[in-house]
């Protein structure tokens, strides 16, 4: 009896310190499992990432980016509607009564789509002296010659036969703005800097933007909206503002010959992000000074 109860004794010690470390090692499977479960539905959800269907319902799902912005504007001269068009005085007449000009142009190009947002002059007969129209355009790849009027100026007074007035027309297309004039009766000589010979009975290209800067880059120049260009500013930055890699752009051309002058401003968002990242800030040489 003296040893049975001193044996039952460290029995029941044994037995708690097993029980005890049978809940420690539970406990510890318990969490194992969990961080297993945790890792496998992780590297589920990485590998759902290379699922193409799953990507394309993403892509579905998220706002479609904007990638580019350009702000058109151009002006016609008098030397334009007097030898170019050889509008009559109550042609000229009519256009200013009746007739709306183009202010400025802005076009957002998606990546699915395009929307132009067009800023109005209305004649002079009315009271209210702006208007804005937005168009929305989906080009179609398969239709090469697909066109939206952004804005059509009627250059004579309607006739009595169901004959289409001579007009000029805006448009746009998948990758180029056009400025173009239907039936004139008298087509200028091609000057080779803007506008090309007639494409049809009467029907003229006056100028023929390209929405890329490739076909604009003999365009680029500096922004007269830019302090740095006027003149007194750093001579370096300007260079970089013509030459560099800056997502913002500036194109201009003016036809003296013709009396057709535009401007376009691009934002490439696209590129807004890399610039940002890469972009190197050189500081202006400080010119040494000279003994006298």
């Amino acid at each position: 009896m003296e040893i049975l109860w001193p044996a039952l004794g460290i029995a029941v010690i044994v037995v708690f310190v097993f029980y005890v470390l049978a809940q420690h090692w539970q406990r510890l499977l318990r969490q194992q499992n969990w961080t297993i479960r945790r890792l496998f539905e992780r590297v589920q959800s990485l590998e759902e990432l290379n699922d193409p269907e799953w990507r394309r319902r993403l892509s579905d799902a998220a706002p479609v980016p904007l990638e580019q912005v350009f702000t058109l504007s151009f002006r016609l001269g008098d030397r334009f509607w007097r030898d170019a068009l050889r509008a009559s005085e109550d042609d000229q007449k009519f256009i200013r009564e009746y007739g709306t000009f183009v202010g400025a142009v802005k076009l957002e190009r998606w990546r699915s789509h395009a929307v132009a947002t067009i800023s109005e002059v209305l004649p002079d007969r009315k009271a209210t002296g702006w208007q804005t129209r937005c168009l929305d355009y989906y080009p179609d790849s398969a239709k090469s010659g697909e066109a939206l009027s952004l804005w059509e100026l009627a250059l004579a007074r309607p006739s009595l036969s169901a004959e289409r007035p001579p007009s000029l027309e805006l448009l746009l297309r998948a990758n180029s703005l056009e400025l173009r004039g239907h039936r004139l009766n008298a087509i200028p000589e091609n000057s080779g800097n803007g506008y090309g010979p007639a494409v049809d009975d009467g029907d003229v290209t006056f100028f023929r933007l390209p929405l890329d800067t490739a076909g604009l880059a003999e365009f680029r120049s500096h922004d007269p909206a830019d302090a740095g260009g006027n003149g007194g500013g750093n001579a370096g930055a300007a260079e970089n503002g013509v030459n560099g890699s800056s997502w913002q752009a500036f194109y201009s051309h003016h036809d003296a010959e013709l009396g057709i002058e535009w401007q376009l401003r691009l934002r490439d968002l696209t590129r807004k992000s890399e610039w940002e990242r890469w972009k190197i800030l050189e500081p202006a040489a400080i010119p040494l000074a000279t003994r006298e």
